[in-house]
């Protein structure tokens, strides 16, 4: 744990919960007080402290220490889950037409949906992603569009004002994109170009298409991206009842339930 220049000092009792919590991840409010003998409210007093500084995170009856409230590395996130991903890109290519211009993000679940079109007829293909216009540079009847920006090495993307500026005079047949979780707010993610980049295309598209695997359901980002009612066509293996229920104004797309589940 790291206090900031300003922050109080955790009392002993507080430091003994916190190191109960990184064993632990969570606890009731009543077994912390058990575990230290000492009253409920005592406890709480203690959480709320902790609670004020942003330490710790208080729900109904217990506490938690912070969820991760950043994002895996790129590279790991394209190891993870190939079975599922894959599954969902296959479900998606099928439903893209011949001859469609696709805008496709930088998402990992997109470089999978780009191997998909890797031998598909010539499309019109628009991105972000260096990774993604290099799977797809393999098939030369594809054009290939990219925009001028700068290139965010570590995920190989292409970012900044003049990017979403160019991309904005295209009007693709598809937008394709993935989230880094879903609820019945709608869908979310970490990184302040990627939500601004993606909230700009999805007016511009005929259609919105959402990759989500069942895993970012109930997940939480640090952006509101958009509403369910702003996405045409969701390709997942499983999604929450208040989710589906968002969804049938458009198109559902399910593929079979997948053991190996992971993060786009």
């Amino acid at each position: 744990m790291t206090l900031r220049e300003g922050d109080m000092a955790p009392t002993l009792r507080q430091q003994q919960i916190l190191a109960a919590l990184e064993m632990r991840g969570q606890a009731a409010i009543v077994e912390l007080a058990d575990l230290f003998d000492v009253s409920d409210e005592t406890i709480r007093r203690d959480v709320k402290a902790l609670s004020a500084e942003g330490i710790v995170e208080k729900f109904h009856g217990g506490v938690r220490l912070p969820l991760p409230r950043t994002e895996p590395s790129f590279d790991r996130r394209l190891r993870e889950a190939p079975v599922a991903k894959t599954a969902i890109a296959a479900r998606a290519a099928k439903f893209i037409r011949e001859g469609a211009t696709v805008l496709l993000d930088n998402s990992t679940t997109a470089c999978f949906l780009a191997r998909e079109l890797v031998n598909r007829e010539s499309m019109t293909i628009v991105t972000i992603s260096l990774e993604i216009a290099q799977i797809l540079s393999s098939n030369s009847r594809h054009r290939i569009i990219l925009p001028g920006g700068e290139l965010r090495c570590h995920d190989r993307t292409l970012t900044g004002r003049g990017v979403i500026e160019f991309m904005t005079q295209f009007t693709p047949s598809y937008f394709v994109t993935s989230m880094v979780a879903g609820s019945d707010r709608g869908c979310q993610d970490f990184d302040l170009f990627e939500a601004e980049f993606k909230r700009a295309m999805i007016p511009l598209a005929d259609q919105t298409m959402v990759l989500m695997d069942s895993s970012k359901f109930g997940k939480s980002g640090l952006i509101h991206v958009c509403d369910w009612s702003s996405v045409d066509v969701l390709v997942t293996d499983g999604a929450p009842g208040n989710v589906l229920s968002q969804i049938d104004h458009g198109h559902l797309l399910l593929v079979e339930p997948l053991s190996e589940k992971g993060a786009a």
